[in-house]
């Protein structure tokens, strides 16, 4: 079992950071609190209910189609029925039934027009401005806290016929869900505030003694209440379910019930934090999570790894450019050797042009009486200059020379000069060396 963190996240959030949660641990416990998200306790899963009027709950009823062409059919009802551009809402579908009852449509952008269509659906939505839920699930991954599931707080209230649900989980605002599926959603004003009646006068004193302790949140949720109560589509439910954080006392339950003349029954907020889990989620289409046990890791390592990717694409690209350069290069150089070739040794194939122009430079040395670098003069004259000292002994056969120098020099430091000059050479005990042309 993994720890889920449920946020109830206001309107005014990020700009005002503090907000209530409840954490459900591991082992089946659970904790609550209100903090700023760096005080939110650690979690395997976040799940965020949207409170206040962020989301509404709307009903359409839409003609029978394909369901390749229901969004557009959604689209087309709700152009009607919302002040900004559909194509700038997110819309989730929660509940569908048959619309064959409807003998009128709900609001002129209804796709029926008025009409019984027997095949008809009647939708009901929740929308919200796409902005905003790309700006909280923007948030959360920057606080390395992705979203598993994002709900809206009318589908945490079960709502009937004979039971409608108020709830208010931070005490700054509330939302109400009537029977008939209208929602409302208000703030709260701050407590302590005086109250007024319907007339604009002080709240009656008899208001004060059946306990109306903060009478402004009182007149508040009371005008509510009248408001969903005096619409004529609604009927009078048997009770009210109140949901408030902290609860409301009796005595304002008394009064709210006297006003209305419908029971007031307080209820734990808790079936509205038990209820998200169940809720329909808004993330999905493009505010689909990543899924995955590795998503959380991913979207921590998401910079980092773009950021190596675009070095090595960076080092690729100087990599290849750096071989284009030594291959034209090579080119240039390949091209110069065979003019030089074609130049000192015309007509004659390339097979190994190196060791053929060695040869033929010797060759033009001897014709023109110059010592080759295989003459025995030559060699001598490399070991002098090298050693710095004549050889007390040395013998020239077939190319070879073979010198001994007097002071028996180590072999390693003249061995390594003659060798840079072109010869083999091969270093002996007793300060012989044996030299050959480099072939």
């Amino acid at each position: 079992m993994k720890s889920r963190l449920t946020l109830l996240i206001p309107e005014h959030w990020p700009r005002i950071p503090e907000c209530e949660w409840r954490l459900h641990t591991r082992d089946g416990s659970s904790q609550h609190g209100r903090s700023a998200p760096r005080h939110w306790p650690a979690a395997d899963e976040h799940v965020a209910i949207l409170d206040g009027a962020q989301t509404r709950l709307l009903s359409v009823t839409v003609p029978p189609g394909k369901r390749k062409d229901r969004p557009a059919l959604i689209a087309y009802a709700l152009e009607a029925r919302l002040a900004r551009d559909v194509d700038h809402e997110h819309v989730t579908v929660i509940a569908e039934s048959s619309g064959s009852g409807a003998a009128t449509s709900e609001s002129p952008g209804d796709a029926t027009h008025g009409s019984i269509n027997p095949a008809a659906r009647r939708l009901e939505l929740l929308v919200i401005d796409a902005a905003r839920l790309r700006q909280i699930c923007a948030q959360f991954d920057a606080l390395e806290r992705p979203l598993q599931r994002a709900v809206s707080i009318f589908d945490c209230l079960a709502a009937s016929a004979e039971c409608w649900q108020l709830a208010s989980g931070d005490g700054r605002g509330m939302a109400l869900r009537t029977g008939g599926g209208d929602t409302i959603a208000i703030d709260l004003p701050p407590p302590g505030l005086d109250s007024a009646d319907e007339d604009g006068e002080p709240e009656s004193g008899e208001d004060e003694k059946n306990g109306s302790s903060d009478g402004g949140r009182t007149a508040a949720i009371a005008d509510l209440l009248a408001l969903a109560l005096a619409d004529p589509g609604s009927r009078m439910p048997q009770r009210i379910e109140l949901a408030f954080v902290p609860p409301l006392p009796p005595a304002c339950c008394d009064t709210l019930a006297r006003r209305t003349g419908v029971g007031m029954q307080p209820i734990d907020f808790a079936t509205v934090w038990a209820r998200s889990a169940r809720a329909h989620t808004l993330l999905h289409g493009g505010f689909a999570p990543k899924a995955g046990p590795g998503a959380g890791l991913w979207t921590r390592l998401r910079w980092p790894a773009l950021t190596a990717a675009g070095a090595l694409a960076l080092a690729g690209i100087a990599t290849i450019a750096s071989l284009f350069a030594d291959r034209t290069e090579l080119a240039r150089l390949e091209q110069r050797q065979a003019r030089v070739f074609a130049g000192a040794l015309p007509g004659m194939p390339a097979v190994a042009p190196e060791r053929q122009l060695q040869r033929a430079l010797r060759d033009a040395r001897r014709i023109r009486g110059e010592l080759a670098e295989d003459d025995m003069l030559s060699m001598l004259g490399a070991v002098v200059e090298t050693t710095g000292s004549l050889p007390t002994v040395f013998s020239y056969r077939e190319q070879r020379l073979s010198a001994e120098l007097p002071a028996a020099p180590n072999p390693a430091s003249p061995a390594a000069a003659l060798t840079r000059r072109g010869f083999h050479v091969q270093a002996e005990a007793g300060g012989r060396l044996l030299l050959s042309p480099a072939r």
